[in-house]
């Protein structure tokens, strides 16, 4: 069971917190606008029962794009993240708001 939902600002660590679960991926990691869409920097750490976790420090304020890049072939949006928009393909992009 995650801890939070995705994405989760954390006020007191100065961080964000991003979740996802997947049981098969042997390799995830979070891209976005936030790290010019970078699939092999932001790596995330496997957990218990397939679920995944990377934590990274605040951003400014501002709206970002992002997903989720499994095993170096697949996007997968952030599931937990209700706010989306369209990705220009066939996909859509989970939207990320950092307020003050």
């Amino acid at each position: 069971m995650k801890p939070h939902t995705s994405p989760h600002i954390n006020k007191k660590r100065k961080s964000i917190e991003f979740y996802v679960h997947n049981d098969c991926a042997s390799q995830i990691s979070l891209a976005g606008s936030f790290n010019h869409w970078a699939q092999d920097v932001l790596l995330m750490k496997p957990g218990k029962d397939g679920n995944w976790k990377i934590e990274i420090p605040m951003l400014p304020r501002g709206k970002y794009s992002y997903k989720f890049f499994v095993d170096d072939r697949m996007w997968m949006e952030d599931v937990d993240n209700p706010y989306r928009e369209p990705d220009g393909l066939i996909g859509f992009n989970s939207i990320l708001i950092v307020e003050r």
